[in-house]
């Protein structure tokens, strides 16, 4: 209790009940728990946690945001991890893939936070406003996925032309395996057999956004 009074004086009681919050949504679901919980598990009043948040909604739009940054976290990770790996494959594809692999396995780690971040409280957090600098700075996975594609058009990977557009389409397969695979839905098996799932997964999206997974694409008609 007096750890967390004190984190409170020295105003870090918001981050801790957003981490309170994503520690009690992976344990126990969001609908498990409320704003008074959370508090609860800080060691403060319901009172002290109030004059952060509203509501339970306004916590688990926090939680979500946090999530979303974690998320990023790993894509970075992961991609740092490619870059240093020797792979058969041009750099800027193995990068590619390595943020649609950290996405899978994200939501593979944190079943129930990544419901969250894609529920209602997380909508707010997919994408970074536009016009707000100080987000357009931060790495999110929106912005990662966006790099990697650029990467792959500077390659000559990826047209210019079908690089319009290009995050959606991406974000589109890779999350729909993940989720399916959450909700089971998808029959994905452990061990070699899901990764080889999730790899052919990631080819496809490579074919599917440039038509190849190793030559480089003919530029005709401004393309």
């Amino acid at each position: 209790m007096a750890s967390a009074r004190e984190s409170y004086h020295h105003g870090n009681l918001r981050n801790d009940l957003v981490s309170a919050a994503v520690r009690l949504i992976e344990e126990m679901g969001e609908s498990s728990f409320s704003l008074r919980e959370a508090a609860r598990e800080v060691g403060v009043s319901a009172n002290a946690a109030y004059r952060h948040f509203e509501d339970k909604s306004a916590l688990m739009t926090a939680a979500a945001a946090d999530g979303f940054a974690q998320l990023a976290e790993q894509m970075i990770a992961a991609m740092e991890r490619a870059s240093k790996q020797r792979a058969q494959e041009r750099l800027s594809i193995a990068r590619f893939k390595a943020v649609g692999r950290a996405y899978i396995e994200f939501a593979a780690e944190h079943p129930e936070l990544f419901r969250v971040m894609f529920g209602e409280c997380g909508s707010k957090c997919l994408r970074t406003p536009p016009g707000d600098e100080a987000s357009i700075m931060r790495d999110t996975p929106w912005t990662l996925l966006g790099k990697s594609l650029d990467a792959l058009v500077e390659d000559g990977f990826l047209s210019a032309q079908r690089r319009d557009g290009a995050e959606l389409k991406a974000w589109t397969v890779v999350h729909g395996f993940a989720s399916l695979a959450l909700d089971g839905h998808a029959a994905v098996s452990e061990g070699r057999a899901r990764q080889a799932a999730i790899e052919s997964v990631l080819d496809f999206a490579v074919i599917g956004l440039c038509g190849t997974l190793s030559g480089k694409v003919a530029k005709k008609n401004g393309e």
